[in-house]
């Protein structure tokens, strides 16, 4: 019988080099590394995404039940203030400021109320604002 050799690497040259392997581990690396950077930047977007829906949610409630309030004159003493803590919104606060202007006819020809309500989320996100006038009835 009579042996075959199918191939035969070209003489000197047997493999991968130890420099070829490590430029290779550190390009490897640096792709990794940049992959997990955008996955934590990633993240933390999303996570800042959904306190702000939260947010702008909770300013778009109180301004529903400020607008559907049967009660225009104790509209104040009803909403106006701080809420420290919301139920079942941990670390989110809520301010509500109405301001008066103007009165009841004939003496005055204004009668309305700017109504503010401001919405903090928890961590370093810009609170969110929104500002509504209510008429008289």
């Amino acid at each position: 019988m009579e042996a075959r050799v199918l191939s035969r690497a070209a003489p000197g040259r047997r493999g991968v080099t130890l420099i070829e392997v490590m430029i290779a581990m550190i390009i490897l690396t640096v792709v990794l590394l940049g992959m997990g950077k955008f996955s934590f930047n990633f993240t933390r977007a999303v996570e800042q995404s959904e306190a702000r829906t939260v947010a702008v949610n909770l300013v778009d409630q109180r301004l529903s039940e400020i607008r559907s309030s049967p009660n225009y004159s104790g509209l104040e003493t009803t909403y106006n203030g701080t809420e420290a803590t919301i139920t079942g919104f941990t670390g989110y606060s809520r301010v509500t400021t109405i301001v008066h202007t103007g009165g009841p006819r004939p003496t005055y020809t204004n009668d309305y109320k700017t109504i503010t309500v401001t919405v903090t989320p928890p961590g370093p996100i810009t609170p969110i604002k929104k500002t509504i006038i209510v008429a008289a009835p």
